[in-house]
């Protein structure tokens, strides 16, 4: 194992960032804030999720690790053990990501069937977006 690290320094010259680099440059170019936001937002409704008592089954996991290997052309185990090393994610940030995710998504689910729909159907964003996706339907149809 230190061999191939020896040849891989060797092939590619390494450059220490700190963290606080990153943060910094993500805040000067406008980024940081965003980002935080949507970090403590997924832990506002995952929390959520969980005082709701939802939870996460193995299989749905399973699913979900599945269906981002596939989007993100993982297709052999090889291939995601090489992802995760190159992006310094360990198997327990990706399972927690997913999870959090998952959660995410049973709980706008669950707050989609207790909200009346009416009041947001009525909203003129609502119906431009709709409108919008009518149209690129039909123009779709169009072009063929």
């Amino acid at each position: 194992m230190a061999k191939k690290k020896k040849e891989m320094a060797k092939k590619k010259k390494e450059i220490e960032i700190a963290v606080v680099e990153v943060v910094d440059y993500l805040r000067m170019t406008g980024q940081f804030l965003p980002a935080l936001r949507e970090v403590v937002q997924r832990k506002i409704t995952a929390q959520a999720a969980k005082r709701a008592r939802m939870k996460i089954s193995t299989r749905e996991l399973q699913k979900a690790a599945d269906a981002f290997r596939v989007a993100h052309g993982l297709n052999k185990a090889k291939d995601t053990d090489e992802w995760f090393e190159s992006n310094g994610i360990s198997v327990e940030a990706f399972e927690e990501y997913l999870q959090t995710n998952l959660l995410i998504n049973k709980y706008k689910n669950n707050l989609e069937k207790k909200v009346s729909k009416r009041k947001y159907m009525e909203s003129q964003m609502v119906k431009e977006s709709v409108r919008e996706l009518i149209y690129q339907d039909w123009l779709q149809k169009q072009m063929k």
